[in-house]
């Protein structure tokens, strides 16, 4: 996984599954689920920091307090989070055209 190549995946991380959930969506799609499967530690150390009623100084200090949560391993669950929120930007017919056009053309 080219996109995630400085993150740490868990070993729970099913990269066949995850070709599989993405089968439509571009490289692009995949590089910003990636993105955001990447940021799911911090979400959940801001969402924590919400319920705490923290803001500002007091969400930053939470923030640092918590470092090793931050740079936690990027789970399965992350991913299929993320891939819950970003849809594939490819439509079949788009695949249709490309094929046509791979057909009448071919590669060179």
């Amino acid at each position: 996984m080219i996109n995630m190549k400085e993150v740490e995946l868990d070993s729970s991380v099913d990269v066949d599954r995850l070709s599989q959930l993405t089968d439509g969506y571009s490289g692009a799609d995949v590089a910003n689920v990636c993105r955001d499967a990447s940021m799911m530690s911090i979400r959940r150390l801001m969402d924590e920091a919400r319920e705490q009623g923290l803001r500002g100084e007091g969400m930053q200090k939470l923030l640092m307090q918590q470092q090793d949560l931050l740079a936690s391993a990027v789970t399965q669950e992350d991913f299929e989070i993320a891939l819950s929120k970003i849809s594939p930007s490819v439509s079949e017919v788009d695949l249709e055209k490309y094929q046509e056009w791979m057909d009448t053309f071919g590669s060179t």
